[in-house]
């Protein structure tokens, strides 16, 4: 992928607020307990996911897969093979609800389908190569996404 995520996450964000502004077509009240839930939950897998990271002193760096020396595979990476993915798009889910605007919702489908086709994608073909069946075997036990299980990019 050429963009990296948090790019990514930011172009993503900066459209949905412009379609809100400009392009609101039907708009919807979102109480902020909800709003500040879906961030709680956002944050509740991106933390721990960079921590564990850091524990394990491996890169969190998404442009270089190649550059990983552990396989992290537990605490939230046991729910999820992509927390901090998840967590970029409930990040991104949250500011949709706030701004209230279902033009804004246009933004959410396109991060998830580029992370998860590009991204992802690139992830998972490195860390096949670098940790073998060790990867193979965390894949076909962890979803890539929370409920869906799509096995390994090859």
């Amino acid at each position: 992928m050429t963009v990296p995520p948090l790019a990514l996450l930011f172009i993503c964000a900066v459209a949905a607020y412009l379609l809100a502004q400009f392009f609101p077509l039907y708009n919807f009240d979102t109480p902020l307990w909800l709003v500040s839930f879906e961030v709680v939950v956002a944050l509740a897998f991106l933390l721990p996911a960079a921590f564990g990271f850091r524990k394990h002193k491996t890169t969190v760096n998404p442009i270089s897969p190649d550059a990983a020396t552990t396989l992290v595979t537990a605490g939230v990476y046991s729910i999820t093979r992509n927390p901090m993915y998840v967590g970029m798009l409930l990040l991104l889910l949250g500011l949709v609800l706030w701004l209230s605007a279902v033009s804004a919702v246009a933004m959410v489908l396109p991060f998830y389908f580029l992370i998860d086709r590009n991204q992802i994608a690139i992830e998972e073909r490195a860390l096949l190569n670098k940790f073998g069946d060790a990867y193979r075997d965390y894949a076909e036990r962890v979803p890539r996404w929370l409920l869906f299980r799509q096995g390994v990019a090859q």
